[in-house]
């Protein structure tokens, strides 16, 4: 997918590749898309969701951890799928599932936020992930550029600032 993007990641060409029947990728993957969101899946490192009893903190170690060299190559592929899924029904559904795996940690640390009573428990945690992780993804998405240790550092410390503002009694 690196090399020809999501439209070149075709059955056949895995089969040619591998070495490996195609009904026999067929049998294990059933369609393109799910092999494609597996082959994905398998690039990105999953860690434990951190709980330090600070958003600050954790919004800080979850996010840290997604640029590391570890994850190169999910994160070179994040991009191919999402202009991908707009063209297929299928492979949108697919790639759903993915970014909902991806954005289950930050949901766990805003919920766990809410609870400790640092933004507010009504606050719609679709909002509040889109504070966090809308300018990573407009940094590296749209201007095309280099997610940065102090962008990081900038970024969270405005969505972390917005986000507390939202507690009926800010924390500091």
């Amino acid at each position: 997918m690196l090399e020809d993007g999501v439209e070149g990641a075709t059955i056949e060409e895995v089969s040619e590749r591998s070495g490996v029947a195609r009904s026999t990728i067929y049998r294990h993957f059933g369609t393109r898309e799910h092999l494609i969101v597996q082959a994905v899946r398998s690039c990105l490192v999953e860690h434990p969701t951190p709980d330090t009893g600070s958003l600050d903190a954790d919004l800080h170690e979850l996010i840290g951890r997604f640029d590391h060299e570890e994850n190169r190559a999910g994160n070179e592929l994040l991009p191919l799928l999402l202009d991908e899924r707009r063209r297929d029904a299928a492979m949108a559904a697919a790639v759903q599932v993915l970014l909902e795996e991806r954005r289950r940690p930050i949901r766990t640390v805003l919920k766990l936020a809410q609870l400790r009573g640092e933004i507010d428990p009504a606050l719609d945690l679709e909002i509040a992930l889109t504070m966090v992780l809308g300018p990573l993804i407009y940094r590296r998405m749209v201007q095309d550029e280099e997610i940065t240790d102090e962008f990081v550092a900038i970024a969270l410390r405005g969505a972390i600032s917005a986000l507390r503002s939202t507690a009926r009694h800010p924390v500091a």
